[in-house]
């Protein structure tokens, strides 16, 4: 007798679908009844455990941030010495409807309305102090009064030193007259570098991060040695706003003393015009008037120059500084 059939049993089941899935961990080995890692999972798994040792800064995969209006506008336009456009939008009257915007239109329209009565009056200031420059011409010692005030006119940086450089013309003449105003200018600049060095540098790094204008003229002093500090003395660029750049972004010393002594001949032209004054005392008014227009036309062709060679140089520099800007934010 045949033995009877054992009951039929289903077969085995070899695979176990989970769900939800159940990942495996970097400590746990891997089974048959776990459902691998997706590939973009944050766990990694045991073939790939050298890669997930790898740190990722999420900064370096970020996207960097687009440009700000200014920094756009900088960036599509060629660096100009005038540019009426933007002259004209700094002009609407739409922006001295605000508080801030009037006290801006006032102050500027004052310092207008000094220079203007200034210019006009220059012959009467320089015959109001005619006894004074009689005086110091007269007194042993006395060239170390305008040397004295051009350092004390340089804390902080005020305006007054023409006036200063035509008195020192038609007290002494040419030579000396213009070699204490060079003196008195080279240290009026170095006290103002040494206290911008000294006391500023933490300012001038916030200016440098807040003000477009500001990074990128620094820029073009940090990449130029010698040439461009000399250069940009020439142009437009006031002396004292030029120090403070040269101060604020690491100049050297010796550096700045060698573009100030070398910068020293636009000096002359301001001591010079104090000499055609003194001349013009004396009857001699028609070489005085060439000799002033001579003058400058010197001083505006050399400043013209050196500022189209800085505006250059920061259109070399503008893309790097904006795309730093842009990073660090």
């Amino acid at each position: 007798m045949t033995p009877s059939a054992s009951p039929s049993h289903p077969p085995s089941i070899t695979s176990v679908h989970l769900y939800p899935p159940v990942y495996a961990s970097a400590s746990h080995v891997q089974d048959d009844n776990t459902a691998p890692p997706p590939p973009f999972s944050s766990v990694p798994s045991l073939d790939d455990e050298k890669d997930a040792a790898a740190a990722v800064s999420v900064r370096e995969i970020m996207r960097t941030p687009s440009p700000t209006p200014t920094e756009a506008r900088v960036l599509s336009e060629k660096t100009r010495m005038c540019d009426l456009k933007r002259m004209a939008q700094l002009l609407h009257w739409r922006r001295f409807t605000t508080k801030r915007g009037a006290w801006t239109g006032i102050a500027v329209v004052c310092i207008i309305a000094f220079f203007a009565t200034f210019l006009g009056l220059q012959s009467k200031i320089e015959d109001a102090l005619e006894p004074f420059s009689d005086w110091l011409r007269e007194t042993p010692g006395a060239w170390a009064v305008p040397i004295a005030v051009m350092i004390v006119i340089s804390f902080p940086p005020l305006f007054g030193h023409e006036l200063v450089g035509i008195i020192c013309g038609d007290a002494w003449g040419v030579w000396q007259g213009f070699g204490i105003f060079a003196a008195g200018t080279v240290l009026g600049e170095l006290g103002n570098y040494l206290a911008f060095r000294w006391w500023c540098m933490a300012r001038g790094k916030k200016m440098e991060e807040k003000q477009l204008k500001y990074a990128l003229y620094a820029q073009v002093v940090r990449e130029g040695g010698l040439k461009v500090p000399v250069i940009m003395r020439f142009s437009f660029i006031p002396s004292h706003f030029s120090t403070a750049i040269f101060s604020t972004c690491g100049m050297n010393l010796w550096i700045f003393l060698a573009s100030a002594i070398i910068s020293l001949p636009k000096q002359l032209a301001v001591v010079y015009l104090g000499v055609s004054q003194n001349d013009s005392d004396t009857g001699n008014d028609n070489g005085t008037n060439g000799v002033k227009a001579g003058v400058i036309i010197i001083t505006l062709c050399v400043t013209v120059f050196a500022m189209r060679y800085i505006n250059g140089k920061v259109d070399q520099v503008k893309h790097r500084v904006v795309y730093a800007r842009r990073k660090a934010r």
